[in-house]
């Protein structure tokens, strides 16, 4: 059984609108599951949860401007069935998700309910069917997803297949073929304000990804390679063409993505004992991306890494003293608004850049030290949105470890 409750209060900044600097936002979350399991050639487990959720945006902080109110609750049963053979290992499941909210701004009008005016209801039914089997070298998995969602009506499959092969104890050779979908969030629907305009219209997305990689594992090193491809429908995002528009909810009819990773971390105090501890990572991904729309600012969707270099340096400095280097640089495609003194500057593309974190760390006996500086060069950039990420900062802590 679990029972929790999380509680947030932050400064939202400009990332919902730039035109507003001083948003904020208050949160509160209640969780609980209940979760059994029964069995062991023939493993039988029931879940049952209850999540509901509080949010108090503000556009200007402690005024009625833009306030929004918000709770959703969200609570359903599993089962899952899970029977092991000489064939392999079957599964069947069952889920039935029921989602409510109650808002000042999403859902259809209600009579008002306190700080509620607004109210929508759907409830998602599903069933799952996978087998796995498992030989010495190789193991392969097939499953499909039914679903019916009161939203889209009707009875939709999503089937999935994976395999995966060891030619000896240093190689995998792994692929995996799905498709998926996702619904559009309450949010996406009905969040029309003075900044947004939401589409109940919306259609679900649909996806289609077919992916493979390859490692090599090895005590002083391992490499690792994979590649992607995506295939999007009606893919959901928030654009618009200029900052004088609201942002739009929209269907983005096509999205495709293909791109690569390889990665390598050696590890040379496995061989030389002089360089114990002494750790150095490397990885790169590139991705490119295809669609039927131009010249638009966008939320997600669009706005995707090209490309992505990290390196990780640690070594030890002196009798349990370490430290550890930290290396990124990036290019994100697609557009954003740059805002100077409170006033658009036009669209842009994102511009590439770098950062350098350190870490320095000492440990004594269950205690242990630490010392950040997050990046070092004081690099201006923008990762995402029109908001302009930190300069240089510092933070340190302590640990204490009782085993």
């Amino acid at each position: 059984m679990q029972l929790g409750y999380n509680n947030k209060r932050y400064g939202a900044n400009t990332f919902y609108s730039a035109a507003y600097p001083n948003q904020y936002e208050r949160t509160g979350t209640w969780l609980s599951t209940l979760k059994g399991s029964f069995g062991h050639t023939l493993q039988c487990i029931p879940i049952l949860y209850w999540n509901r959720h509080y949010d108090r945006f503000d556009l200007i902080r402690d005024t009625e401007t833009g306030r929004n109110h918000h709770r959703s609750d969200t609570y359903g049963a599993n089962l899952i069935l899970r029977y092991t053979s000489s064939l392999g290992v079957t599964s069947l499941g069952g889920e039935w998700r029921r989602e409510e909210i109650l808002s000042s701004k999403l859902g259809r009008p209600i009579q008002p309910q306190g700080h509620y005016t607004h109210y929508d209801v759907r409830n998602n039914v599903g069933a799952t069917l996978e087998h796995t089997v498992s030989r010495k070298r190789f193991s392969a998995s097939a499953g499909v997803l039914m679903n019916h969602n009161t939203l889209t009506g009707g009875l939709r499959f999503y089937p999935s297949v994976g395999a995966t092969y060891r030619p000896n104890q240093a190689f995998r050779i792994y692929t995996t073929w799905s498709r998926s979908t996702r619904l559009p969030t309450f949010t996406d629907l009905y969040y029309t304000t003075e900044t947004h305009m939401a589409d109940e219209r919306l259609r679900p997305e649909r996806s289609e990804a077919l992916d493979g990689s390859v490692e090599y594992t090895h005590a002083l090193v391992t490499v690792h390679l994979s590649t992607f491809l995506m295939w999007g429908r009606d893919i959901i995002d928030w654009v618009r063409e200029s900052a004088a528009d609201k942002w739009a909810s929209w269907n983005l009819t096509e999205i495709d993505k293909r791109g690569m990773e390889a990665g390598l971390t050696f590890r040379p105090g496995n061989r030389w004992a002089i360089l114990n501890g002494t750790l150095l990572s490397l990885d790169y991904v590139r991705m490119s991306q295809t669609s039927n729309t131009r010249g638009l600012e966008s939320r997600y969707s669009l706005n995707y890494l090209r490309d992505k270099v990290t390196a990780q340096l640690t070594h030890p400095v002196y009798r349990g003293c370490s430290a550890s280097w930290y290396l990124r640089y990036q290019k994100r495609m697609g557009l954003f608004t740059k805002y100077e003194n409170g006033m658009a500057t036009g669209l842009q593309p994102y511009p590439a850049f770098s950062t350098l974190d350190f870490r320095i760390s000492y440990v004594f006996r269950k205690w242990k030290f630490y010392l950040d500086v997050n990046n070092l060069y004081d690099t201006y950039y923008y990762d995402i949105g029109n908001v302009p990420q930190a300069g240089r900062w510092l933070t340190g802590g302590v640990i204490f470890q009782t085993n």
